[in-house]
């Protein structure tokens, strides 16, 4: 696998998330500033980069596991990946969760949810069983008709899209758009992801690759993000479940052809089923052990459909991605970086001093 199809994962794997599910948050937080957060946060990312191409050099592009299975034993580092796994299952559940709640509210109202959930889960849940190789294959073709469908959109709208409404800037100071940075931090710092499939490429990862995956992640965000202020407005737009789907019910091609939306579901679904897919995949990789690995997935797989299904409200479930979940996201992974950083550091130094024999 190269490292252009890895960054072409992450535009697809972390892009749905940065390009729909945080927009809503990021909105009502912050309102017309918001597209100056995602700035401001592509700025905290390119600082943070450099620890990452840091572990990446310094593990030599092993698999992480095996690298610290060396350095601290296998007991603690099965208990350092069994913690990550846990938390991608539940990536994967509030992914699964708002895409089901999307096509819920959308288009199959009177379809049960669990049917629902669970037919996306298993569809994942085979894609994950197959290779990498297969998924980025699978990722290529799909991620070539999202990007098509997006410059349709962002074109057909631009007789709707009113400049002026972004402005005046910093309206209620820069307080707002700092809040704001966690939610779209909270997406890019999953391109830590990346470190975790760094063994599947045949050549090392640049630290142009980070900063490139970085600038197009967002991107994705600002572009639906200032679509959904200056097509609706903040105040209308922050009120809004999902502004990017609502741009999608105003495009139009020419006077006759109307009610196009639906081209959407193609661009949320393949989104979220090379997402769901791929944590899967990151989840039989990382597992400690290798027998019956699909049994387990299955049970990973009931685990990721029950979230969806759980008896609270979809408000319940905004109030705790909002102020839990995505907050929280940040932090997992900023933690995580800097104690591989922490113990690449220590280890690179005591090998120097073996040889060194000081």
């Amino acid at each position: 696998m190269t490292v252009f199809q890895l960054i072409l994962l992450s535009m697809t794997a972390v892009g749905l998330k940065n390009h729909v599910t945080i927009i809503s948050p990021l909105i009502q937080t912050v309102g017309r500033d918001s597209w100056l957060s995602v700035i401001v946060s592509l700025f905290l990312v390119l600082l943070w980069i450099p620890l990452l191409f840091f572990i990446h050099k310094k593990t030599r592009q092993e698999h992480l596991n095996i690298w610290m299975q060396k350095n601290i034993g296998k007991g603690l580092s099965n208990i350092f990946f069994f913690i990550i796994i846990l938390y991608l299952t539940l990536l994967a559940g509030v992914t699964l969760r708002e895409t089901i709640t999307w096509v819920n509210i959308t288009f199959l109202p009177k379809t049960p949810f669990f049917l629902l959930a669970s037919c996306f889960a298993l569809v994942c849940w085979v894609l994950a069983g197959t290779s990498l190789r297969t998924l980025s294959i699978v990722n290529i073709f799909l991620l070539f008709f999202i990007i098509i469908l997006g410059f349709f959109v962002a074109f057909a709208n631009f007789q709707y899209k009113n400049f002026s409404l972004l402005m005046p800037f910093l309206e209620h100071g820069f307080r707002p758009v700092l809040k704001g940075t966690v939610y779209q931090c909270s997406g890019m710092v999953e391109l830590m992801l990346l470190l975790f499939l760094q063994h599947k490429t045949e050549t090392p990862i640049r630290f142009r690759h980070f900063v490139i995956a970085s600038i197009l992640l967002t991107l994705l965000t600002v572009g639906p993000l200032i679509g959904a202020v200056i097509e609706f407005g903040p105040v209308e737009a922050s009120k809004q479940r999902f502004p990017p789907y609502e741009e999608w019910g105003l495009a139009s091609l020419g006077n006759f052809i109307e009610h196009v939306d639906f081209l959407s579901i193609y661009q949320w679904l393949s989104g979220a089923f090379v997402r769901i897919s791929l944590f899967l995949l990151l989840i039989r990789e990382y597992l400690p052990f290798k027998q019956k690995q699909k049994w387990f997935l299955l049970f990973i797989l009931a685990a990721i459909t029950a979230i969806p299904l759980l008896p609270i409200t979809d408000f319940q479930f905004m109030e705790i991605l909002s102020a839990i979940i995505l907050p929280f996201t940040v932090w997992f992974f900023l933690g995580l970086s800097v104690f591989l950083g922490l113990l690449a550091a220590f280890f690179e130094r005591k090998i120097w001093r073996t040889n060194n024999d000081v």
